[in-house]
């Protein structure tokens, strides 16, 4: 039987592949949030139960508020490292 990854240890992958957000795993939800650090009124986060709901928000959130010009916060690439289910 295969072990499941940890939550936290996505939440913190998919923090170091998305520079300029901030990922946690809330273990008492059960559920991941994402905060984008470039959107100075009213940064919501997004929340998901799945690795990859929560990346589908998070590139909503920057079509709706795109990163300043020459910001240092690539667009959220889905060809890269998959995160667990």
């Amino acid at each position: 039987m295969t072990a499941l990854p940890d939550p936290a240890e996505t939440a913190s992958g998919l923090e170091a592949d998305h520079p300029g957000w901030v990922v946690l795993w809330r273990c008492w939800a059960r559920r991941f949030w994402a905060f984008p650090c470039w959107v100075a009124t009213d940064p919501e986060p997004v929340e998901a139960a799945r690795p990859h709901d929560l990346l589908t928000l998070m590139e909503e959130v920057e079509l709706r508020h795109q990163p300043p010009a020459g910001h240092p916060y690539p667009p959220i690439q889905r060809g890269g490292r998959q995160p667990a289910a």
